[in-house]
C-alpha cells in the first residue's frame, strides 16, 4: 500500500503537458499551454507553443503557481499564446 502512494505522489509531481485550441480576441489561432510539475520548465511550454502553432507564436499571458508538499513543490505552469501566420 506504502508503494502505491509513493508512485502516486511521484506521478502527481511529474510532467504534465497539454495544449488546448482557443479562439484569440481578433479571431485568431491559438492555444491555452498546460506544462506542469517539478521536474519541467518553461522550456517544455514553450515548445509546446511551437510545435501546437506550425512555428512562430505571441505570448499573450503567462503564469506560474507553487504549492509546497513533503515531497516537494507542486507547480503549476499557464500560458495563452496566439499563433502567427
Amino acid at each position: 500500500m506504502n508503494k502505491l502512494l509513493i508512485a502516486i505522489a511521484v506521478l502527481s509531481l511529474g510532467a504534465c503537458a497539454s495544449a488546448d485550441p482557443i479562439s484569440t480576441g481578433s479571431g485568431g489561432k491559438g492555444f491555452s499551454i498546460s506544462c506542469n510539475g517539478s521536474a519541467d520548465s518553461w522550456g517544455t511550454c514553450y515548445k509546446l507553443a511551437t510545435k501546437s502553432c506550425g512555428g512562430q507564436y505571441e505570448v499573450i499571458d503567462k503564469n506560474q503557481s507553487s504549492t509546497p508538499t513533503g515531497l516537494g513543490p507542486m507547480v503549476e505552469r499557464n500560458m495563452v499564446v496566439s499563433c502567427k501566420a
